[in-house]
């Protein structure tokens, strides 16, 4: 499956906005590359690009679109360097010139219990079975968050057998469903069910071939 980071002010990214109660927010942020920081490991990529060189941290959400299936939103955090630039120090697979980036003041991270955030997961289809792969999807982290944590060493966790056979359980269904709604043949994007002259899903207030149909 094809995944990426949308553009920010793509319909996708505007569905994501409308669950977070943010509107045109979003930003590309560049990638720079610094040093010994790591994948996935955002969080303490930052704080220690800051502990050396200054600046703040801003959180907020990465958003990664899969195909024309679904759109995610991960916890994330940028770094605000102390001219006011902001660029992303964590590492992608496959690597990203720049992200989309939705900043979020409400948002923040604990360093000492290190929790996960739940993604946020919005369907770009009309399949049931995208529901079932959400839930799997939040039972993995809950599983995550229960599990013994490495503290400052970001997202490791020890799982136990009995964990690692739930999480191991979850995730075969998760390839399973995703298999049968790919073989479906439902790709339709939601965006293409809109009429022209219809408000546009973003809540702009105007038509959708004025907005996010041009």
């Amino acid at each position: 499956m094809n995944i990426f980071s949308p553009e920010p002010r793509s319909h996708p990214v505007s569905l994501i906005e409308q669950q977070l109660g943010l509107t045109d927010v979003a930003i590309l942020v560049p990638f720079e590359s610094v040093p010994h920081t790591r994948e996935r490991y955002c969080f303490n990529n930052v704080r220690d690009v800051i502990a050396e060189q200054g600046g703040e941290i801003v959180y907020g959400w990465l958003v990664w679109q899969h195909e024309n299936i679904f759109v995610e939103a991960e916890h994330h955090s940028v770094w605000q360097k102390t001219t006011g630039e902001i660029v992303c120090v964590t590492p992608q697979t496959p690597p990203e010139k720049a992200i989309t980036f939705i900043p979020d003041p409400s948002l923040t991270f604990d360093f000492d219990t290190e929790l996960i955030t739940n993604n946020i997961r919005v369907a770009l289809v009309n399949d049931s079975r995208l529901k079932e792969v959400f839930k799997a999807c939040e039972e993995q982290t809950e599983i995550r968050n229960e599990a013994r944590r490495n503290f400052g060493l970001g997202p490791a966790v020890e799982l136990s057998p009995s964990q690692a056979l739930r999480y191991t359980g979850l995730e075969m269904k998760k390839s399973a469903l995703m298999s049968k709604v790919l073989l479906s043949g439902s790709r339709q994007p939601q965006v293409e069910k809109v009429s022209r002259n219809e408000p546009c899903p973003c809540g702009s207030g105007k038509k959708y071939k004025k907005c996010h149909g041009l």
